[in-house]
C-alpha cells in the first residue's frame, strides 16, 4: 500500500486515468472528488464488504444466538 499525504486541492493521478483530488478535510472526515471514465467502476469501500457478507447477514452485524440480548 502506497500512502501519501496531500493537501486540500492537491491530486493523486492513478494510471493516467483517475484522478483523485482532497476537496476539503474538517476532523477526521475527507472529501475526495474523483474523476474517472465511465468505464472505471468507483463504489464505496464498504459495499464490498456488503457483497462479501454471507446471505441474510450485513456485515458487522452480531450473529444471532437466540439469547435476545
Amino acid at each position: 500500500m502506497l500512502v501519501l499525504a496531500r493537501s486540500t486541492g492537491q491530486s493523486v493521478v492513478l494510471d493516467d486515468r483517475i484522478t483523485v483530488t482532497v476537496l476539503a478535510t474538517r476532523g477526521t472526515l475527507v472529501r475526495l472528488g474523483i474523476e474517472a471514465g465511465p468505464d472505471v467502476a468507483v463504489r464505496r469501500g464498504e459495499l464490498d464488504l456488503l457483497e462479501a457478507a454471507p446471505p441474510g447477514r450485513a456485515a458487522g452485524a452480531a450473529p444471532e444466538d437466540g439469547s435476545g440480548a
